[in-house]
């Protein structure tokens, strides 16, 4: 296909008009137009018939897409297929918005995020959107750096490249992207919703660390990385480079200068799930092994949770874990925190302006799309040492201390004492303030 100009209409099989705009982009499948399809801007993804093998296949599974409805608003879905032209034929999507950047963008540094909590919310975003994506019966198949437009104000995701995502019944017979790929597809196995998790943790490293889990010493050594290397290093021979028996293929300092800055950031629960989707028994032994999405969604918002903005000077600070004591990274003061309050497997800083989110009561519970929701937010007066939590949702609170039970309103505020308890909906929260 010698491509479509400026002007160019072509007809869907809802017989709907479509108008070439401008080429925005090419790949190795296809290429990417600018179109106005039914009177609304749009993309159109045409393939390229002498680089896609199994054009059939993409045909009915972009039907069998378009009839079922994409997973959730962070799929930029196929909506419509165009009628068959010069032998091959395309499909309608969303255009990315122009606040959204590729992944890419942000791993080569060309733009960064706005706060380390919207590169969290962007991680919370990403492995939501595939948590529903595999409880709908899907599976991604080709899971890489490729395939997310990322609004660096906030974290929001999109997700792009959706004509491969099939059902196990209908594979695409497409294995993935060298790198992102788990060893056994490497080494010729089929794609499953068990290796699209571990694509999912080298995407989720990339974002945090800006390097590859797999890329230490030992890879980097490599001449020249043809067909055998990939293979024994991402196939037979993968080793984490934060592996904690074995070091061969440990970070250097002077290499590794990202990861070296960024993982004593990160909480004990995030690395611990990094250390287990790239143990040895995960990715050799038993794929079952990878963590789940609702594993890494919990460890990502109690990451978030330790992320507020200093009382004394307003910047962004990162709270250690428990540590009650913290010194704010920008000012470098020690600033006030009055205790925890914890709720389900959460310890929530109680400091000036910290949010309680749904997510924290319900652990996650539900299967929808991850979207976050305030239901309470921590108020401090400093003058008095006071310390209160307002009720933001639209329910009352039940509220326990020292035997007597009361409630909060929606709407309302409650002064905070060490041992209060807080029934919310079907959690219970429990205020423990620190000693004076």
């Amino acid at each position: 296909m010698a491509g479509l100009k400026s002007g160019d209409v072509l007809t869907t099989e809802k017989g709907i008009s479509i108008k070439i705009n401008s080429l925005l982009g090419e790949g190795g499948q296809g290429k990417i137009y600018k179109v106005t399809y039914n009177g609304q801007p749009k993309a159109l993804k045409m393939y390229k018939p002498e680089s896609v093998k199994n054009l059939e296949w993409f045909r009915e599974n972009l039907k069998r897409e378009i009839k079922e409805g994409a997973p959730s608003e962070k799929f930029l879905w196929p909506q419509d297929i165009t009628r068959e032209v010069d032998g091959t034929f395309g499909y309608i999507m969303d255009l990315r918005p122009s606040d959204y950047h590729e992944f890419d963008d942000i791993l080569l540094a060309k733009c960064e995020f706005s706060s380390f909590t919207a590169m969290i919310n962007c991680a919370l975003n990403i492995v939501s959107a595939f948590r529903v994506l595999h409880r709908k019966g899907y599976v991604y198949q080709d899971l890489n750096n490729g395939n997310f437009f990322v609004r660096i104000s906030d974290g929001d995701v999109l997700i792009c490249d959706n004509d491969n995502v099939s059902d196990p019944a209908h594979p695409s017979g497409i294995a993935g992207k060298a790198r992102y790929m788990a060893p056994s597809v490497v080494m010729g196995g089929k794609p499953s919703r068990l290796t699209d998790r571990f694509s999912l943790g080298v995407c989720l490293f990339m974002l945090f660390m800006r390097c590859h889990p797999l890329e230490g010493v030992r890879t980097l050594r490599v001449p020249e990385m043809n067909d055998y290397y990939l293979q024994l290093h991402y196939g037979k021979q993968p080793l984490f480079i934060a592996d904690p028996k074995d070091r061969s293929n440990g970070y250097s300092e002077e290499i590794h200068k990202n990861f070296y800055r960024r993982w004593p950031l990160m909480t004990k629960q995030i690395k611990e799930l990094f250390i287990k989707t790239f143990s040895q028994e995960a990715m050799l032994q038993n794929e079952a092994k990878y963590p789940l999405e609702s594993d890494w969604c919990k460890a990502l918002l109690q990451f978030r949770t330790y992320f507020l903005k200093c009382p004394l000077c307003e910047k962004e600070t990162y709270m250690d874990d428990v540590n009650l004591h913290p010194v704010c990274k920008c000012c470098k003061k020690t600033y006030p925190v009055h205790g925890l309050l914890k709720v389900e497997n959460y310890n929530i800083p109680i400091t000036k302006d910290v949010n309680l989110y749904q997510e924290h009561i319900d652990n996650f519970a539900t299967e929808e799309q991850f979207y976050p929701k305030k239901i309470g937010i921590i108020r401090t007066k400093s003058s008095e040492n006071l310390v209160a939590l307002t009720n933001l949702s639209n329910r009352s609170w039940g509220l326990v201390l020292n035997g007597k039970m009361g409630s909060v309103e929606a709407g309302g505020t409650c002064k905070l004492v060490d041992g209060i308890s807080l029934k919310i909906e079907n959690s219970t929260a429990v205020v423990n303030l620190t000693k004076k």
